[in-house]
């Protein structure tokens, strides 16, 4: 067998990813349905390599070519249902979620039955597809960004950060791999470069990311629920609200002001829409409508504006040096540094820390 130096990343990739694949099918992993997705994301990519160092060494080049374009129309439908479950805390896989793999059954049952499927063409129109995929990835952060904001008080953007990360990692291999179908080498101060082993390399780094973010569970992400897509549905414009309704929820405004001064529920870290609305003995949708259209804010902002108030009083104090800015946070119902911080600097215009010390010069 001739072994070319891209075939230890072809290695590489092989071993990480069906290793890593047999470990999310672990009991102790596969309880988060996305990982099975990922894990049969890793599990193409292994048996994909695997194909690519058999056709390096000119292994079975009578049976191989045949379904080379096969395993591409996997990557985006299994990317794709990874980053939907990941978000979605009830989401079931529903009969229609099968015709994301139609393109792959076609092409492997007409290449079984002798017909030449993976053409030239088909290679110029798989790149296509995946970034399709990976604009549907997209669109599903959004939408989780624009629920969760009206259904949590507690936002920590790290998981989408890093679902975005992967996203356009895998634009940039595209757009690599494109360029080096057509170009296949490259000349960079007077030197000519294959654009080959940056794909590899691409591929290998989104192939350990993958497998640390798969491994990782995060402590305080949250998923969205149907219930909290339903509560998230709220009217786009006030005309739409007829004078009764828009007296009602500017009495529920009253209340629920009263109510916040009062009990301080914000000080829980763990409230959400529904158990503020089940403590006033409102409908969700009602309560939301509410906050968004008299008070003016979406939920997270809404409770995170009484929480920075909150902490305010409290890095005043000058008269207990010894409280921290994090005993702070989490008195006030914060349980992540990065959202304190941010939330804190969005209404004061400067960090907690600026904040305390300010003060204590006052």
């Amino acid at each position: 067998m001739n072994i070319q130096p891209i075939n230890i990343i072809h290695a590489l990739v092989i071993w990480q990813s069906l290793l890593f694949a047999i470990i999310l099918f672990t009991p102790k992993y596969n309880r988060k349905r996305e990982n099975k997705f990922l894990a049969l994301l890793l599990l193409t990519l292994g048996i994909h390599f695997s194909y690519n160092i058999l056709l390096t060494n000119q292994i079975f080049l009578n049976i191989l070519p045949q379904y080379s374009c096969s395993y591409g129309f996997l990557y985006g439908p299994f990317l794709f249902l990874y980053i939907k479950f990941h978000f979605r805390k009830d989401l079931n896989f529903k009969p229609e979620y099968f015709l994301h793999f139609l393109p792959f059954t076609v092409i492997v049952l007409f290449t079984a039955l002798g017909f030449r499927v993976c053409h030239s063409s088909m290679f110029l129109v798989l790149p296509l597809v995946i970034l399709v995929y990976c604009l549907l990835g997209f669109t599903e952060i959004i939408h989780y960004k624009k629920v969760i904001s009206q259904v949590s008080s507690n936002i920590n953007h790290s998981e989408t950060k890093w679902v975005k990360t992967i996203l356009l990692l895998q634009i940039v291999i595209l757009i690599l791999n494109f360029l080096h179908l057509q170009l296949n080498k490259i000349i960079v101060f007077d030197k000519e470069f294959t654009l080959e082993p940056l794909v590899q390399l691409g591929i290998l780094v989104l192939v350990n990311i993958m497998i640390y973010q798969g491994l990782k569970n995060p402590q305080f992400f949250q998923k969205i629920s149907e219930t909290d897509l339903v509560n998230a549905e709220i009217k786009q414009s006030k005309e739409k609200t007829n004078k009764l309704n828009l007296g009602e929820l500017n009495s529920l405004a009253i209340e629920l002001e009263k109510y916040m001064s009062q009990y301080k529920p914000y000080l829980n870290s763990e409230l959400n829409l529904d158990a503020l609305a089940k403590a006033l003995e409102v409908h969700p949708k009602t309560l939301s409508q509410t906050i968004n259209q008299i008070l003016g804010n979406n939920f997270s902002e809404y409770i995170n504006s009484y929480r920075i108030e909150e902490a305010k009083l409290l890095l005043q104090n000058i008269r207990d040096n010894q409280i921290t800015i994090m005993e702070i946070m989490y008195q006030v119902g914060f349980n992540s540094r990065s959202v304190f911080n941010n939330a804190f600097k969005n209404k004061t215009g400067v960090t907690p820390s600026q904040y305390k010390e300010k003060k204590q010069f006052i």
